[in-house]
C-alpha cells in the first residue's frame, strides 16, 4: 500500500500524538492481530505517552527504557509477563517497520532495543517428520504449501511473505528481493511457486504473491492444516525456528543484512537449536558439531 499525502500526514499526526484510535484503521492492514487486540495490547503505552508528551514519532533518547516500563504494567495495574511485555514492543516495532517501508521514518526507533527474555517454551519444536508430513498434505493448496516451502528453505518471516511480490523475482537468476538480502532461492522453493505463478499470469505475473491479507489469514490456513494433517499446531514463527535448527544456511540465504549478517544468522540459529536441546531433543535431527557456516 502507498500512501497519499494526506495519508501519511494523518499516520504520522496520529503517532505523534500517541491518537491510537485514529492510527489504527490506516495500518490495520499491517498489522499481525486485529484491531480490536492491537487496541488492547497498545492502549496502555499510548495513554502514558500522551500524558507524558512523549512523542512515539519521534522518540527521545530514553524511549527504550521508557517504552519497556509502558509495557511490563498490566491493565489491573500488575507487572506483565515477559512475553506480554514482547508482544507489546513487537506490535510497535511492526508499526515502525512499515512507517520506515513507507519512507515515513528514516530510522526504526526500536533499532538495538533489548527486549524482555522469552519466557520457557512448554512444548519443543515441531519435529522434521511432522514438518515433512504437513509439506506433503498441503500439496493441494499451492499458497500455503508454498509460504510454508519459502520458511523452510528460506527462513522468511511472515511479513515478507505478506509483502513479497512478482516484481521481486528474478527470472534469470531465480532469486527473491528482500528486506535485507538477494536471496537465490532453492529448486525446491521455486518449484512450490511455480503453480501460484502460473495462477497469476506465468511470466507476465504482477502484484502480490500470496492471497494473505492480514498475518491471521496465514494463520488460520495453517491452523487447519495442522488439524487435516494430524500435525501439532506451530505458529510460523516457531516454523521458521525449525527451519534455523535444520538448516545451514548463509547469511543471504536465510535473508540476513550483509553487514554483521553472519552474527545475527549464528545468533538466531542457536537460539532455536538451544530451545530444542532445553525441551529434550530436535526432533530426531543430528546437532553438528561446528557452528553453521556464515559469509
Amino acid at each position: 500500500m502507498t500512501f497519499s499525502d494526506d495519508q501519511a500526514r494523518k499516520l504520522t499526526q496520529a503517532l505523534q500524538q500517541a491518537d491510537l484510535e485514529a492510527l489504527l484503521p490506516l495500518i490495520r492492514e499491517q498489522l499481525p492481530v486485529p484491531p480490536n487486540q492491537a487496541y488492547t495490547l497498545l492502549r496502555l503505552i499510548f495513554e502514558q505517552a500522551a500524558r507524558e508528551h512523549v512523542n512515539l514519532l519521534y522518540p527521545p533518547d530514553d524511549f527504550h527504557p521508557w517504552l519497556l516500563r509502558a509495557a511490563s504494567i498490566n491493565h489491573n495495574g500488575r507487572e506483565a509477563k515477559p512475553n506480554t511485555m514482547r508482544l507489546r514492543v513487537s506490535l510497535l516495532s511492526k508499526i515502525y517497520s512499515y512507517l520506515v517501508d513507507q519512507e515515513l521514518l528514516l530510522k526504526h526507533p526500536l533499532q538495538h532495543l533489548k527486549r524482555p527474555p522469552n519466557e520457557r517454551k512448554t512444548t519443543p519444536l515441531l519435529p522434521r517428520a511432522d514438518l515433512e508430513r504437513l509439506h506433503l498434505h498441503t500439496r493441494a493448496e499451492p499458497a500455503l504449501h508454498a509460504a510454508l516451502i519459502l520458511i523452510d528453505e528460506h527462513a522468511f518471516r511472515v511479513r515478507e511473505l505478506l509483502q513479497l511480490q512478482w516484481e521481486d523475482f528474478d527470472p534469470a537468476t531465480g532469486a527473491a528481493l528482500r528486506p535485507h538480502a538477494l536471496t537465490r532461492l532453492s529448486d525446491t522453493a521455486l518449484h512450490a511457486l511455480h503453480p501460484l505463478q502460473a495462477q497469476a499470469g506465468g511470466t507476465f505475473a504482477r502484484g502480490r504473491v500470496f492471497p494473505y491479507k492480514y498475518e491471521r489469514d496465514l494463520r488460520s490456513a495453517l491452523h487447519l492444516a495442522c488439524r487435516q494433517a494430524n500435525v501439532p499446531y506451530a505458529p510460523p514463527g516457531d516454523l521458521r525456528r525449525v527451519a534455523l535448527r535444520d538448516h545451514p544456511f548463509t547469511a543471504q540465504q536465510a535473508g540476513f543484512a550483509a553487514l554483521d549478517g553472519g552474527r545475527s544468522l549464528a545468533k538466531a540459529t542457536e537460539l532455536a537449536r538451544g530451545v530444542a536441546e532445553r525441551l529434550g531433543g530436535d526432533g530426531g535431527q543430528p546437532e553438528p558439531s561446528d557452528p553453521p557456516q556464515t559469509p
